[in-house]
């Protein structure tokens, strides 16, 4: 798991530092990783119970506000997890969803730092 900010997140979080300064970029990632645990578990929920549209809305969300933050391989699979869902392929739904999990975890490990740190 990366600790330290990946490189393709770094034009993100130094365009919110320069709108804002440190004090924005902790209110934004803290506010990111609640909103996204509480949305990556929604997510999995709609994988287990095989409900496609609902995937697909959250998928898009994720990767909506990931990408803003610097959240990029986040970002990438949740735009794959919608894009199964959107097309009806469940077993790439529930493939994309379970590496959504992993991905949220990893870009987790950056943000708290930056969140509470």
């Amino acid at each position: 798991m990366p600790t330290t900010l990946p490189a393709d997140a770094r034009p993100a979080v130094d365009e919110i530092r320069s709108i804002g300064g440190d004090e924005l970029v902790r209110e934004m990632m803290a506010t990111f990783v609640r909103f996204a645990t509480a949305h990556s578990a929604r997510l999995q929920e709609a994988a287990d119970h095989g409900d496609l549209e609902l995937g697909a809305t959250i998928a898009h969300t994720l990767k909506s506000s990931a990408r803003q933050l610097g959240a990029m391989h986040l970002a990438e699979v949740c735009a794959s997890a919608e894009l199964a869902a959107r097309g009806g392929d469940v077993a790439g739904f529930l493939k994309w969803t379970e590496e959504a999990g992993t991905a949220f975890i990893d870009a987790r490990a950056w943000m708290e730092p930056l969140a509470y740190g």
